[in-house]
């Protein structure tokens, strides 16, 4: 994913959390907390059904699969060309590995489904109850959490990272 895009994506994860647990309304109009329950809302348990669009945390692994894959072209043990068309292999093996630790972590949540990937750009759209949603979290390759709408479509005959 292209430095700017991640920005953008990392950017946005501070007004989502709270919007996707819920919280964005618990916010009454004098600034203080509210505490409501289900039943005085007349609310049902799918009231705490959310989506949100996990950014994957795989920039590190690009970083040093670039690294390592210069080296070779510096050491002159492997062409431009042929560095380029590894590192494309590459970045879409790590992104590939990501969203299968997501849909593995998925799997493992109940209620939590994976609804969306984009490879190209290291997003995944996932729906569930609010608190599987947000502990998505703690999984390994996921490094924020955005609005659902935030979700980028993928884009066709597009690389991954931008590249």
């Amino acid at each position: 994913m292209n430095t700017s895009r991640r920005n953008v994506l990392a950017a946005t994860v501070t007004g989502s959390t709270l919007g996707l647990a819920g919280c964005g309304d618990l916010a009454g109009s004098d600034g203080n907390v509210t505490e409501q329950t289900d039943a005085e809302e007349g609310g049902t348990e799918n009231d705490n059904e959310a989506s949100a669009t996990i950014a994957l945390d795989v920039q590190d692994e690009i970083q040093e699969a670039q690294e390592e894959i210069g080296t070779r072209v510096q050491e002159e043990n492997l062409s431009r060309e042929d560095a380029q068309v590894e590192f494309r292999d590459a970045q879409i093996e790590i992104i590939s590995a990501a969203i299968e630790d997501v849909r593995t972590y998925a799997a493992d949540a109940e209620g939590l489904t994976v609804q969306n990937t984009n490879e190209q750009v290291g997003a995944v759209l996932v729906s569930g109850p609010a608190a599987a949603v947000l502990g998505t979290l703690d999984a390994d390759p996921v490094n924020s959490l955005l609005s659902a709408s935030d979700f980028p479509a993928p884009q066709e005959g597009g690389q991954p990272n931008g590249s």
